[in-house]
């Protein structure tokens, strides 16, 4: 139960936080800051973690071509700069929630969410969490909107974590999990293949060796038993993020999954992941 109810709550909260890479204010006002678009998801992501090399940014974001982190990542930048990134990012983000969806929850609504979420955050361990514990060092915003969109980030950068965990000890590579990805037709090939920058051979090369391992056809699609495999490593994921449920609870999870459901739903109508039907 706990389980399902960790991917529950990642479906419900991980589009609070996601439309911040498809929002038009934020690549504007990282360029603001000297991070010229394309490229700079990179240092609006990573920024949290301080002014961090472009071998930690690909050791953690863990499926991006190294080549396109490396063109990405501020060659030279320093902790105050990366602050100011961090700083831009939440102002972004509240911008956003308040223009789309600021009226979706009641005043006491959206303080029982920040508090079901600010005790999930407080209530898990960060060991082995590199993106979730440089957000958890994040000042929480005062306002309402933008604090509960940091602590849904920390939650999604927590599983995130614990799937790039689970991954490694498949083992699958980089590029053959966006293959396994892909094969499940939640995100279309061409979307995954232009955001993450892996050059055709290497895709290619991907899916023979995951071929050779009888995981996909020659052209990318499942086999039956690379279906169970991609659900297994989804299985344990789920598992892994049972501590997020575990903080406060089923009862209590569940509660944030209600809360957080408008919120994503006011997103989705308001186009705020309209780029990604292009």
């Amino acid at each position: 139960m706990a389980a399902s109810l960790a991917q529950k709550l990642h479906s419900a909260t991980h589009p609070v936080h996601g439309f911040i890479y498809f929002a038009p204010e934020a690549p504007a006002a990282y360029a603001a800051l000297g991070h010229p678009s394309p490229g700079n998801y990179f240092a609006g992501r990573a920024a949290a973690m301080g002014p961090v090399t472009v071998e930690l940014v690909t050791a953690t974001f863990f499926n991006f071509c190294p080549a396109v982190v490396a063109a990405g990542v501020p060659k030279e930048w320093d902790r105050a700069d990366a602050l100011a990134v961090q700083l831009a990012r939440l102002d972004v983000a509240g911008s956003v929630l308040h223009r789309d969806v600021g009226t979706v929850l009641s005043d006491v609504e959206l303080n029982e969410a920040i508090e079901l979420a600010e005790r999930i955050c407080d209530g898990v361990g960060y060991e082995g969490k590199p993106l979730a514990a440089g957000n958890r060092s994040v000042e929480l915003p005062d306002d309402p909107l933008t604090r509960l969109w940091q602590l849904f980030t920390i939650i999604r950068e927590w599983r995130g974590d614990a799937h790039v965990a689970v991954l490694t000890s498949a083992p699958v590579t980089a590029v053959e999990a966006l293959i396994l990805h892909a094969a499940t037709g939640a995100m279309p090939v061409k979307i995954l293949k232009a955001t993450r920058g892996w050059p055709e051979e290497d895709w290619a090369a991907g899916v023979e060796r995951l071929a050779a391992r009888g995981l996909v056809n020659g052209d990318g699609t499942f086999t039956d038993a690379g279906k169970a495999y991609r659900d297994e490593l989804e299985q344990r994921t789920d598992a892994a993020a049972r501590p997020l449920v575990d903080a406060v609870g089923e009862d209590a999870t569940l509660r944030l999954i209600a809360l957080a459901r408008p919120l994503r739903d006011g997103l989705i109508a308001a186009g705020a992941f309209n780029a990604l039907a292009r």
